[in-house]
């Protein structure tokens, strides 16, 4: 018996005195940086995943934009190892006639996750990144596809207004690979 008591007591001095297992946040109540980023093709670590197809990207200060991404595949339909490229296929609607102002985006179903979309254009692949805070309903008066700008007559709810832009081909040019 007395050996087992004398075994508690080292086994508690231990775990008083060891250091906690659990990782610390940094200086300002931030997670450090993951190990894993996104690299562009000029070597540029700019991102961190999020999922599989959304990686987070700063843009400085307080905004993070979510992003998609999509595998690149060859002339037979295989996906390229350890490369990838920007997903379009998003749409923006606008109070404008001619897609040229009022730009507004859909919330993300991912929790935590900032409104966006990704439209190509002649110019690139551009992220619409929108505000944060509650959706509101807005008079659309055209919707920019990745085929173009469609004009419309609608009311639509459940949006959030643009508040960056970044043309994601030309800023981040892929192909993108993990790092």
């Amino acid at each position: 018996m007395k050996p087992w008591i004398n075994a508690v007591g080292i086994a508690a001095a231990i775990v008083t005195h060891q250091a906690p297992l659990a990782q610390q946040a940094a200086a300002g109540g931030t997670l450090p940086p993951p190990a894993v980023a996104l690299v562009d093709a000029t070597g540029k670590a700019f991102a961190r995943p999020l999922t599989d197809t959304i990686v987070l990207i700063a843009l400085g200060g307080d905004i993070t934009a979510p992003a998609s991404i999509r595998p690149i595949y060859d002339g037979d339909g295989r996906t390229a190892s350890g490369a990838a490229t920007w997903q379009s296929g998003g749409s923006v609607l606008f109070t404008s006639s001619d897609c040229t102002t009022g730009a507004s985006v859909y919330s993300l179903p991912t929790a935590g996750v900032r409104a966006a979309a990704q439209v190509r254009t002649a110019a690139g692949i551009v992220l619409y990144l929108g505000a944060t805070g509650v959706t509101t309903t807005v008079a659309v008066r055209s919707i920019l596809y990745d085929t173009g700008c469609t004009p419309v007559t609608i009311q639509q709810n459940g949006l959030l207004p643009v508040v960056v832009t970044v043309n994601l081909s030309t800023t981040y040019p892929p192909p993108l690979a993990f790092q």
